[in-house]
């Protein structure tokens, strides 16, 4: 099995599909370096969706894609305060996946990582590496004020695609004839 990540995201906005309070600074999630997309949560609040594409993935086309891990670099700013709402996969060319990753874990107090996903978990979805490589595929995130209110902080997003790549199918090579008797190989069309 081969990999290619952890890649950052290149791609960041807050989309209101979920919850009613934004993401402010969204494009600060870009790298681990303090600088925080945040929401600052009342009791019982949800989060709009943080939404990270762009990953700038590049799986080799004659691969199976095995699994797909997502680091979330995240804090709440009062201990207990904030837990996880959703965490989806974005699919090209822009719906969510079906699977909610979240676990409704609490954020702790301090920058910390949190892993979603596997190298066998592909999260309930059939993903080819023409969806993985697209600049739409992504991961949405969002936090619930559940027990107080405080400020969700999402610091880094991250992206590892674990695959298996294939030789090329045999049939897919034609040998064909060049001027003066020459050959060489090209992808059959």
């Amino acid at each position: 099995m081969a990999t290619i990540g952890p890649n950052s995201g290149g791609t960041f906005v807050s989309d209101n599909t979920v919850g009613t309070i934004a993401i402010t600074n969204p494009s600060s999630a870009t790298s681990s370096d303090n600088s925080y997309a945040s929401a600052i949560l009342l009791l019982n609040e949800v989060t709009n969706y943080l939404k990270v594409t762009n990953f700038n993935l590049n799986v080799p086309i004659h691969s199976t894609i095995d699994g797909v891990v997502v680091e979330i670099e995240r804090n709440s700013t009062i201990l207990n305060s904030i837990t996880d709402n959703a965490i989806r996969l974005v699919l090209p060319p822009g719906s969510l996946g079906s699977t909610n990753q979240s676990a409704g874990a609490t954020w702790a107090n301090a920058d910390a990582y949190a892993t979603f996903g596997s190298s066998t978990s592909v999260w309930g979805e059939t993903l080819t590496p023409i969806d993985v490589n697209d600049k739409n595929f992504g991961v949405v995130i969002s936090g619930a004020a559940t027990l107080l209110a405080g400020t969700a902080q999402i610091d880094h997003v991250r992206m590892t695609v674990y695959y298996t790549q294939h030789p090329m199918p045999h049939n897919m090579i034609k040998v064909i004839k060049v001027g003066g008797g020459m050959s060489r190989n090209e992808l059959a069309s």
